[in-house]
């Protein structure tokens, strides 16, 4: 009976080990995503800072990853104050001139049915 009291703690006291490393693991690789994303932010940041404001201006309407677009748009409110008269111009203009339209190239459903029609 003792023996068999002994196994059950001891697979007791194993799983709870398991689970332990489990959620150690769980939790490093989260930190790790974490530690990613703000690396790729942190690239997308000093990218937009190293660029002149009418190539920032020429990017708009043209990114494809919401990270990068908010990215863009902060850069872009912090120069607002020391832009030209002309970049102001651009960066007031809507829509941007070179944006990239939604629903281009994609065909235009008929749909499957028409209502009641003349039936």
């Amino acid at each position: 009976m003792k023996v068999l009291i002994t196994l059950l703690s001891a697979s007791a006291i194993l799983s709870t080990f398991a689970l332990a490393e489990s959620a150690t693991s769980t939790a490093v690789q989260a930190t790790h995503q974490v530690m990613e994303q703000e690396r790729t932010q942190n690239e997308i940041q000093n990218r937009f800072r190293s660029m002149s404001t009418n190539e920032l201006l020429e990017k708009r309407g043209t990114m494809t990853q919401q990270r990068e677009r908010e990215e863009l748009h902060n850069e872009l409110q912090k120069r607002y104050k020391t832009m030209t008269q002309e970049e102001k111009r651009k960066f007031d203009q809507h829509p941007p001139e070179n944006r990239i339209r939604k629903g281009m190239g994609q065909g235009v459903g008929g749909g499957m049915g028409g209502g009641k029609g003349g039936r």
